[in-house]
């Protein structure tokens, strides 16, 4: 079945806002682990401090 212009770009459009949903999850992922992270080095740093 051959694709029309305008089913092929409203496939490349689904594709770009499906790209731009997984990138924007993606960060939101790294920012929240990140700050998981920094949250885990207080805490440890806080702990070191209060074993001396």
């Amino acid at each position: 079945m051959p694709r029309t212009e305008a089913d092929n770009k409203s496939a490349k459009q689904a594709r770009a806002a499906h790209a731009r949903a997984v990138r924007a999850a993606n960060k939101e992922k790294r920012e929240k682990l990140k700050a998981a992270r920094i949250a885990l080095m207080a805490r440890a740093r806080s702990a070191k401090k209060d074993q001396k």
